[in-house]
Parts: structure tokens; C-alpha cells; sequence
């Protein structure tokens, strides 16, 4: 299950530089292929008015070539198998080049932007994480000096619902935590009773449905052959999950992408949440 050939989209901002040391780390971790890709990106407003006067000419050829020669000397020589550029919407042509090239990890941050959710992350992080077929890693608080202590992966939390797919879900932590040769903790929210009158006013009830979830997480683990720690608390799913991460130090969040894509699953909502507000980088797999 390790990652061999990893793809780093780069747009030459500053959280595309504060990052390097973590693609770095990661791909040295995982004797992986890296892949170097800047997009070239012409707002649509550049060509011209509705009445087509006017336009804006670019030489394409020599945009892509200036990206290029700037990502030769973006990351260390030595560990950067390839380097591309192409011209288009940034979103679309990074999930092409993965489908097309076995990439089977892509490192990005984000960038936070708006008051909607995708803005939130940055609308070329949502779209690939909607788009992309293989893992994608993201962080958002790349500005954040502290973000280099996650260099080691010695600690990493998975979020987990409990649906069907959880099951194979949880073996494919399991192989990734075994490759990191990290430690590996579950954790799952439970319903806030803050928030649902039925938990604040009947405490049994409360105590039911905890006893029943850890129940139904134990046999997922036994299905899967594992018997990680769990961490269950009530509260929304991202406070969840992130107090959880910050609590025992974790260096990397696992979650799920079919809950992200898929129409069911108690993560769907929450991922975009749990991406930007995780102290550490999240991985989805």
C-alpha cells in the first residue's frame, strides 16, 4: 500500500514553499517517484469583453517553459523524478495527470479563501479531492512554523463512521500506518448532546448509544483484524476528530474518501471541515 509515485501541484506561493519539507520527508519515506506540476491558469476575463474586442495574448509555449526552469530549482535535484507544465483549469489538468500517470498520492495545500465550505479550502483542493481517484494529502495551516514537527509520522488519528465500507477502510490504515510504522488510534463522534434534546434529557439513552457504537467499532475491528485504540466523544464530527489529533499529538489524519464522494456516511459533511481545522495534514485515502 505504499505511495510510489506522489505528485506535488505547485503554484510557486508561499504555502507551496513552506510545504517542501513535508513532500520531502514524505516521498524520501516512501522511496517514492516525485512529480513536480505547475498549471498555467488563464482567467477567462483576460481574453477579452462578450464582444471578443480586445484580447489579451499570452505566449503560451513561453509560460510553460518559464515553469518549468522554475520547478527544476524548486526542490532538491536529486529527489524530483519529473517536472510538467500545462496550461488549463489548475483542478482539472492535476487529476488528469494522476489518472493518466499512476500517481497514487497527491500533496497539496490549501488555500482558504471565502465564506463558503469549498472556499474554505480553496476551490482547486476541493475540486481535486472530489476529482481525483488516488490519495490525496492536504494542509491547511502550512503557514504555521510548527507544521514541521509532523515530519516524523509517529502518531497518526483515522476517523471512522460506521458504515459498511469502514471495515475494508480500517485495513487500509492499518497497511499505511504499518508502512509509516506509526502508531494508530480510531476515533469516532458520537451524537452531541448539546445539540439533540433526546441525549440532555435522558442520560441512559446516552450511555446506549456509546455502549452500541463501541460495540459496532469492535466488531468492524474484528472483521478488519485489528484492535487499534479508540477515541469517542460527543460533539460535531471535526471538533471530534481534531481534538482528538491535538490531544494525542498526531502527525497525520487518515479519512475516508468514499465518505467524501459517497452519498451516505456521517464524514461526507464534516470533510471539508476536518481538513481545514486539523492541527495537523490530513491524508484521504
Amino acid at each position: 500500500m505504499a505511495f510510489r509515485h506522489i505528485l506535488f501541484p505547485v503554484d510557486f506561493s508561499d504555502r507551496s514553499e513552506l510545504v517542501r519539507p513535508l513532500v520531502k520527508a514524505l516521498a524520501q519515506e516512501c522511496n517514492a517517484r516525485l512529480t513536480l506540476m505547475h498549471v498555467v491558469q488563464i482567467p477567462t476575463g483576460w481574453y477579452g469583453g462578450v464582444d471578443g474586442g480586445y484580447p489579451i495574448l499570452f505566449d503560451l509555449p513561453q509560460m510553460e517553459a518559464a515553469a518549468l526552469k522554475e520547478l527544476r530549482t524548486f526542490l532538491d535535484e536529486s529527489l524530483v523524478t519529473g517536472t510538467v507544465a500545462s496550461v488549463g483549469d489548475p483542478a482539472v489538468e492535476i487529476s488528469r495527470y494522476a489518472a493518466a500517470n499512476h500517481v497514487d498520492l497527491i500533496m497539496m495545500p490549501t488555500h482558504g479563501y471565502g465564506k463558503f465550505r469549498n472556499l474554505l479550502l480553496g476551490s482547486v483542493t476541493a475540486k481535486v479531492l472530489h476529482d481525483a481517484r488516488c490519495a490525496v494529502w492536504t494542509a491547511a495551516h502550512t503557514e504555521d512554523p510548527a507544521v514541521t514537527k509532523h515530519l516524523e509520522l509517529k502518531n497518526i488519528m483515522a476517523a471512522i463512521d460506521l458504515s459498511d465500507g469502514s471495515v475494508d477502510l480500517i485495513r487500509h490504515y492499518a497497511e499505511l500506518a504499518n508502512d509509516f510504522e506509526a502508531t494508530l488510534r480510531l476515533v469516532h463522534a458520537l451524537p452531541d448532546s448539546g445539540a439533540d434534546v433526546r441525549y440532555g434529557l435522558d442520560p441512559q439513552f446516552r450511555l446506549f448509544v456509546a455502549e452500541t457504537t463501541r460495540k459496532r467499532i469492535a466488531e468492524m475491528q474484528a472483521q478488519a483484524g485489528t484492535s487499534f485504540d479508540v477515541c469517542l466523544e460527543e460533539g460535531s464530527v471535526s471538533k471530534v476528530v481534531c481534538a482528538a489529533a491535538l490531544h494525542h499529538e498526531a502527525d497525520l489524519v487518515f479519512l475516508g474518501r468514499d465518505t467524501i464522494r459517497g452519498p451516505f456516511g456521517q464524514l461526507r459533511t464534516n470533510a471539508y471541515s476536518i481538513i481545514r481545522d486539523s492541527p495537523c495534514p490530513v491524508l484521504s485515502v
